[in-house]
């Protein structure tokens, strides 16, 4: 019995949000595809995101100071895909803006949360992320893109 790989189905049948965690890094607007995205308080407003430390994304995405969490919508699957594989957003062919904070805003999202670094928590072999939400929006009132057992699908 392969215990990581029936690990890895079990937490597959826990459907999670799909979305790209967004910096700008010397003038470059970069992207990572999540689905570790989740709130944590409302006052102070926080979220977390966790990034693998294997990952060769791993030092930008870890220590930049602010960062946009972009959930996507049911049509963006694509886009999901391409910034999985490279994280230049430009690249990937979606249309974005410069937010308050200087983090890109991907358009065409469900919710966009412009962020600071609050903490940096190591848990196993990710960490977890931290951030105060400092700007919000809520761009499009469609079903979100969602990943459940190994598939993408869209919620409600």
């Amino acid at each position: 019995m392969d215990i990581d790989r029936n690990y890895r189905d079990a937490l597959g049948r826990f459907p999670t949000g799909v979305a790209l965690v967004t910096l700008s890094d010397e003038g470059r607007a970069l992207a990572m595809t999540v689905n570790s995205f989740s709130s944590v308080s409302l006052d102070p407003p926080l979220i977390l995101w966790s990034v693998d430390h294997n990952s060769r994304r791993y030092e930008l995405f870890r220590n930049t100071p602010r960062f946009a969490v972009n959930v996507l919508a049911a049509d963006q699957e694509a886009l999901s895909n391409a910034c999985a594989r490279n994280e230049d957003l430009s690249a990937s062919g979606a249309d974005w803006s410069t937010g308050e904070g200087g983090a890109p805003l991907v358009e065409g999202c469900v919710a966009r949360f412009e962020c600071s670094l609050e903490a940096i928590h190591p848990a196993g072999d990710h960490d977890i992320i931290l951030g105060r939400v400092t700007h919000f929006d809520m761009p499009r009132k469609v079903p979100a893109l969602v990943f459940h057992r190994s598939a993408y699908e869209k919620a409600g």
